[in-house]
Formats: structure tokens, C-alpha cells, sequence
């Protein structure tokens, strides 16, 4: 397995916090964030539309967000002519699985809390737990109408089972063609969409992949929020060991020319350290005889072994999954 960027044909979600309990799942990065503020405040006559865009990104119908909400109300805030509370506003962006914080900021910068679904994936694929993964499956789907939102989160959770269970993706071609009908149609994207995209790269054929990424970038490039650089950063270090685990390096270098580590915080050291490791494999894979990148590569796995055993077991089981025998690289015998 290897570092929670899905690399190639193994998840690792590494957990790392930052100053809002944030936590990424490095083979897909997934960001949770968690309410720190209480209280309400008053919706922007902005907000309005901005929810009612929001919704229909969403494919979602008035009746599938309005909680214990009158249609009424929704409609009059989504036409801007009631005010409404943040605890009522969260309500309704529950359904929509974007954030507070991400909302507010659309309308004036302000601070958010989210859902935990994504915690509760991180926590079981950490732990290896597959029967935690298939019954939170089974209850999720259980619990939550059958939205646009909670199919790909279901698609996201089973995406997980097929990594533990080594098993090729379970995706049929219905799947990956609704998946992709989402990510390309008109429209912004939010959070949710990269976070879709990032984690489900390695269950999409590399067409579609690279159709999807074509969207990607042209919707960041019309519009993003400050947050949504990392989410950015996780899509293309996916993209690439995608690509690199296909035997296709050169498509792997191109993603990885767009990924920019100075939109990352220096603290970010684990996302930093998968990079630089991807980096240098892509090297290794283009010319195995560079004695250059070969000492840099050597150099690099045990400064992590004397950092991080377990880190540096993950980077060389996902070497192993290349088809690489560890010991050209490191020079030593390495025990199984």
C-alpha cells in the first residue's frame, strides 16, 4: 500500500492535522474540516441564488433538501426574499454535501462544519477494516435517499472495499459513465467535484480520465477558492500514479508538471513527501540506469525508514506493485 494518494493499486490514508482539525486521506485527499463556531448570522442577498446553484449542481429537487423545511421557505430564500439562519442554512446544505465554510465564503468569507462520512471512510480504510467499510456501505445506503451526492459517496465507499479486498473495480460501465456525465456538465465546480474526481481516478479508463481532467482545469482556471488549490494538488498526484501504474510515464510527468507545491503549506510535510516520491519514480521508470535519480531515490527511502517505518514499508510495497524489485534501488536485501 501506499501513501493515502491513491498510488497506482494501493490507498493510504495517512492522517495529518492542521490548525481546524484537518485531515487528508493521502491516496485521495479527502479534506474534513469540523465546526468550531456557533451562532448564526444573516444570509447575503447573494446567498439565495448561490444555494439555488448550488442545489442544481447537485441534481437536487427542492423536496430533497428542505429538511423540515416548507418548499415555501426554500423558494423564497432561493429567489433572495427571506433571510435565514446559519443552523436552518446548514440544514439545507447537508443534502448538497458542501460545506459551511465553503458556502459562506462564497457570499462573504466565513468559517464552516461538514459532514463526517468522509472521516468515517478514512477511518476504516486506515485500519484495514473491511467489514467496517462493507456495513458502513449497506447503513449509508440505508439511511440516505438515492441523490446524485449519496451515489457517488456510495461509489467512493465500495471504491475502498475493492482496494482492501485487492480485487480490480467494481465500477460497471454505468457507473463510470454517470460519473463522468457529472463531472462534465456545465457549471462550476465545488469542492465535492474534486473530491469525486480524486477519488474515484483509479476506477475510471484513462480516456475518461483525461476528458475529466480537461474540465478540471478549465474550471479552475474560471474559478476556485483559495482551499481548493490542495484539492487541486491531490487530483493531479492521483492523475499521475495513475498513469505511471498504467506504464505510461510520459502522461505521468505532464500531470505532474502542473502540480505546484507552493500552493501547499509548509507543514503539509506528508503531502510534500509523497510528491517528491512520485517524482522520483517517475524518474526511476523513464531511465532505471541515471545513477543520479537512482541515489537520489536510495537516499530518499531511507532517510523515510529512519523517519517513518511504517511509511517507508508502504513505499516499498507500492515500488513492489510497479513490478520493481526493491533491493536494485536500495542495494540491500529486504526482508518479505
Amino acid at each position: 500500500m501506499t501513501p493515502q494518494i491513491q498510488i497506482s493499486h494501493f490507498w493510504l490514508f495517512i492522517d495529518y492535522r492542521i490548525n481546524e482539525e484537518f485531515y487528508a486521506n493521502m491516496k485521495s485527499f479527502i479534506f474534513l474540516y469540523f465546526e468550531k463556531k456557533r451562532g448564526t448570522c444573516v444570509a447575503d442577498y447573494a446567498a439565495g441564488s448561490i444555494y439555488r446553484e448550488v442545489r442544481r449542481r447537485r441534481d437536487l429537487k427542492i423536496k430533497e433538501v428542505k429538511a423540515d423545511l416548507h418548499q415555501s421557505t426554500i423558494s423564497h430564500l432561493e429567489h433572495d426574499q427571506s433571510d435565514m439562519t446559519l443552523r436552518t442554512m446548514m440544514k439545507i446544505l447537508q443534502p448538497t454535501f458542501m460545506s459551511a465554510e465553503e458556502f459562506c465564503r462564497l457570499i462573504n468569507d466565513r468559517d464552516e462544519a461538514s459532514t463526517s462520512i468522509f472521516k468515517q471512510m478514512a477511518h476504516y480504510y486506515d485500519s484495514t477494516d473491511l467489514e467496517g467499510l462493507i456495513s458502513l456501505l449497506k447503513s449509508y445506503k440505508e439511511k440516505n435517499p438515492s441523490t446524485t451526492p449519496n451515489r457517488l459517496i456510495g461509489m467512493m465507499i465500495q471504491n475502498c472495499i475493492d482496494e482492501l479486498s485487492r480485487q480490480e473495480s467494481s465500477l460497471s460501465k454505468d457507473d463510470c459513465d454517470f460519473i463522468q456525465d457529472y463531472l462534465l456538465q456545465p457549471g462550476r465546480w465545488f469542492s465535492f467535484e474534486y473530491i469525486v474526481f480524486t477519488n474515484l481516478v483509479f476506477s475510471l479508463p484513462a480516456k475518461i480520465n483525461l476528458r475529466i481532467a480537461k474540465k478540471m482545469f478549465r474550471a479552475y482556471q474560471q474559478f476556485h477558492l483559495p482551499s481548493y488549490d490542495e484539492l487541486l494538488i491531490s487530483a493531479l498526484y492521483n492523475l499521475s500514479a495513475f498513469f505511471l501504474g498504467q506504464d505510461d510515464p510520459s502522461s505521468a510527468v505532464r500531470f505532474l508538471d502542473f502540480l505546484d507545491l507552493e500552493k501547499l503549506d509548509r507543514h503539509v510535510l506528508y503531502m510534500r513527501h509523497h510528491v517528491t516520491f512520485l517524482k522520483l519514480m517517475i524518474q526511476f521508470k523513464l531511465d532505471s540506469l541515471n545513477r543520479e535519480s537512482l541515489d537520489k531515490l536510495k537516499v530518499f527511502l531511507k532517510a523515510t525508514r529512519l523517519i517513518d517505518q511504517t511509511l517507508f514499508e508502504k513505499n516499498i510495497d507500492w515500488i513492489k506493485s510497479l513490478r520493481i524489485d526493491p533491493d536494485t534501488i536500495l542495494g540491500e536485501h529486504l526482508e518479505a
